[in-house]
């Protein structure tokens, strides 16, 4: 069986050095947060090229302190794409915001720019772009509406770590980003962990202390607001800290397995706005199940990203909207293995299958 992800190969590359770095922290009993959290969150923050980095325990939870820290909730609204993982528009509502759905280009699959500007009101608060499946969002277009209308932006690149337009990376377009380590992801962790960052010093104190129960960093039994307690442990901080430095390596991978699927075969076209990391590799079948199923007979694994458009969501009825792209997308799509380290023979057996597929589409 061919993997869908094999995070075991991965690991295996880079074992004598994850290795030293478990026997660190368990020498040195770094269990939670510390001088290990510290040093990775200075080192991601010069990776993507911002000043602050606040390391917490998940995506989602990055995304809700960063929220919580630029004062949103009741009343406000905030502009997500219609197709994303449910934490880009979960957390928008969980902290008492409307999430606002606005749908997909046609074919590319990011939020459609042009669309945005008729779903901002007077309570537009803010826009989270998503850079989804390591395809950059527009950020042209999308900075330019925040500066006309007065609204954050905040980034969602949880699939796009080392994502770049123009040579920089995102996260650093908007006010604000937030990245997760799950452990699939092109920067994972040994088991969960997220990060928010951001340019601006007033900021970053802010999602620190929201994160830190509401405690400011001098003084950890002073709680002054509200807060989660959302922390990252030292055995993630030093994993990640050991795979970011093989990032810009494993991001070639991705491209070099891309290169060759494009090569072999006509898929969906991508974003082509900025340097795509290919976080996922889809193909649109109208016969998505039969093509799945055809694909795990001939022993490849596929994974799906995402079956149901968000404001189709039961938990999102009293927000829903017509998005008539982001529906069909995620009634066909369907994700083929995509991993660092992929073989040729990988590659090879995974375009066979899907070319022998009989009602093949792209």
């Amino acid at each position: 069986m061919i993997p869908f992800v094999d995070l075991k190969a991965q690991y295996l590359s880079i074992k004598e050095e994850i290795d030293d770095a478990i026997s660190m922290v368990v020498n040195n009993s770094s269990f939670i947060g510390g001088n290990i959290v510290s040093a990775f969150e200075k080192e991601f923050a010069e990776y993507i090229g911002t000043k602050h980095c606040i390391a917490c325990a998940n995506g989602t939870d990055s995304m809700e302190i960063i929220l919580k820290a630029l004062n949103i909730g009741a009343g406000d609204e905030v502009i997500v794409p219609a197709n994303s993982w449910i934490s880009t528009a979960e957390v928008v509502n969980n902290v008492g915001a409307e999430p606002v759905f606005v749908d997909v280009l046609e074919g590319q699959f990011n939020m459609n720019p042009d669309l945005i500007e008729h779903a901002i009101t007077k309570q537009t608060k803010a826009i989270i772009p998503v850079h989804l499946y390591g395809m950059p969002a527009n950020r042209t277009k999308i900075m330019a509406l925040a500066t006309k209308f007065n609204l954050f932006v905040i980034e969602d690149c949880a699939q796009s770590h080392g994502a770049t337009i123009d040579g920089q990376k995102v996260g650093t377009f908007g006010h604000a980003a937030s990245f997760s380590f799950y452990p699939g992801k092109n920067l994972g962790a040994l088991g969960d962990g997220g990060a928010c960052i951001t340019k601006s010093l007033t900021l970053a104190t802010k999602m620190k202390q929201y994160a830190s129960l509401g405690a400011p960093v001098h003084n950890r039994y002073e709680h002054q607001t509200d807060g989660v307690n959302s922390r990252m442990d030292g055995m993630q901080g030093l994993f990640l800290s050991t795979k970011l430095k093989h990032l810009d390596e494993w991001t070639n991978e991705r491209i070099n397995v891309a290169t060759k699927y494009n090569e072999a075969h006509t898929f969906p076209t991508r974003s082509s706005i900025g340097k795509d990391v290919y976080h996922v590799f889809y193909t649109l079948q109208e016969n998505r199940d039969s093509y799945i199923e055809h694909m795990k007979k001939n022993g490849i694994q596929t994974g799906i990203h995402y079956p149901i458009s968000l404001p189709e969501l039961e938990c999102f009825k009293e927000f829903r909207v017509e998005c008539k792209h982001a529906k069909e997308f995620c009634s066909k799509c369907v994700s083929l293995p995509m991993f660092p380290y992929m073989t040729d023979d990988e590659i090879k057996a995974t375009l066979e299958s899907h070319k022998s597929f009989p009602h093949l589409e792209q």
